[in-house]
């Protein structure tokens, strides 16, 4: 087996013993794909802290119950939200099964005080979606500067106002 690649008349250029390593390669590989898979892993066991895991806060933005409004029909496609430590705006989105392509257009308009990007803990985020489940309306509360609104344009795009 060993002088089997002295006969390899297309090995010609090679010296002898780049033939054997070649060889002994070319074995290797063969081995390493017919080697049989082992499809079952031992699952180890998962240690949970529960200390631990209470000292993360949840990235989940809490839902503010505006139910005192009425009965106007509109009114059950308001959300407002309160924006928890981390949490960004497409989060809150995905989050609640909103369309995140709607926080990507309206971040295509916030301006250069990005109300979107710059969200902070506690924040109220207030959504209203039509019948479609569209995003028609976003406001932010910033505070002393007030309320910015996030509008839906015939055309599809947003408009800050």
């Amino acid at each position: 087996m060993w002088h089997l690649p002295d006969g390899f008349n297309w090995m010609g250029p090679l010296p002898l013993m780049h033939r054997r390593w070649l060889l002994i390669i070319a074995l290797l590989v063969a081995i390493a794909l017919l080697w049989p898979y082992s499809a079952t892993t031992p699952a180890a066991p998962v240690a949970r802290n529960d200390a631990a895991s209470s000292t993360v806060p949840s990235m989940q933005a809490e839902l503010v119950d505006n139910s005192a409004g009425g009965g106007n029909t509109d009114e059950r496609h308001v959300q407002t939200y309160r924006i928890v430590d981390g949490q960004t705006l497409a989060q809150l989105f995905r989050a609640h099964n909103l369309p995140v392509v709607d926080v990507f257009a309206m971040a295509q308009v916030e301006g250069n005080d990005k109300p979107l990007s710059s969200l902070q803990a506690g924040q109220e985020v207030r959504i209203v979606q039509n019948a479609q489940g569209v995003v028609t309306l976003l406001e932010i509360e910033t505070g002393a500067a007030g309320p910015v609104r996030f509008a839906l344009q015939p055309d599809g795009s947003y408009q800050r106002r």
